[in-house]
């Protein structure tokens, strides 16, 4: 099986505990995407490929990127209260320090939402809600 199938397979089971989830590409290649709540109010990124769950936060800095591992799997995903747990988590302390360089960028600002993420990564993901 793909990555791509994967991915919607994971996706549908996570519709399935009531959230909502959505995979890049139509293409049958691509094995990621991103869960969120019914408001959209958080994301939580998945990648099939690499079996790993990531938060996003903004805005983009060379200080903090865009987000941050989870230390869980897509497969560790087995109730809606461990999606709650891992979609809730908040970013490490790491995220939140300013290297000397970075000019009083502090690190993350917000945390990301469904909006934000789509306006930002829709377009080239292609992403499709299941």
């Amino acid at each position: 099986m793909s990555d791509y199938q994967t991915a919607r397979e994971f996706a549908q089971f996570i519709k399935g505990l009531g959230f909502r989830a959505f995979v890049a590409g139509n293409d049958g290649v691509r094995g990621y995407g991103f869960i969120t709540d019914a408001a959209g109010s958080r994301v939580l990124s998945f990648s099939m490929g690499d079996g790993t769950l990531g938060g996003n936060y903004g805005p983009p800095s060379r200080t903090s990127g865009t987000g941050w591992q989870l230390n869980a799997t897509p497969w560790s995903l087995k109730t809606a209260e461990d999606v709650r747990q891992a979609l809730y988590s908040m970013p490490p302390d790491w995220c939140r320090r300013a290297s000397p360089q970075a000019r009083g960028d502090d690190g993350w600002r917000y945390l990301t939402t469904l909006e934000q993420h789509l306006a930002q990564y829709g377009a080239s993901s292609k992403y499709q809600e299941l």
